[in-house]
């Protein structure tokens, strides 16, 4: 199994995301307010890429697996959950309905903002080995 290294600007990115309590090269440590607001959004059916983009914390930057995993890890986690079920709005659509979109936005700025940042990097590479291979 291989472990996916975050890039020095992605790392950077990861910092600034009120989501991400720490970030390492491989490892993400997510806030328990995210946490606890990422499982009462999942509880009321948004799907958890949604929620996670939203956050900008794109599947295309952590992948996908560790969306899953996340997911699948707080499930289980009887703090996380209850915290969850406590603050969960049911029914149709909730009163903060222009908030989230708001919020989704935002994250899918951030979201698009950090694929620039790595296009930005692979462009930046690939005009090195060309100045390597020319000079």
């Amino acid at each position: 199994m291989t472990k996916r290294q975050f890039s020095n600007t992605e790392v950077e990115y990861l910092r600034a995301l009120p989501a991400v309590e720490s970030v390492t090269g491989n490892r993400i440590t997510y806030s328990r307010d995210f946490q606890i607001s990422c499982m009462r959004r999942y509880l009321d059916g948004e799907r958890p890429s949604t929620i996670f983009t939203s956050a900008g914390l794109s599947p295309a930057i952590i992948g996908r697996k560790r969306v899953e995993r996340n997911i699948a890890r707080w499930k289980v986690d009887l703090d996380i959950m209850a915290a969850a079920r406590s603050n969960s709005t049911t029914g149709a659509l909730s009163s903060d309905t222009r908030e989230r979109l708001v919020t989704v936005q935002l994250g899918q700025i951030r979201s698009l903002t950090c694929q620039v940042l790595a296009l930005k990097e692979r462009v930046d590479a690939l005009e090195r080995k060309l100045d390597e291979s020319q000079g």
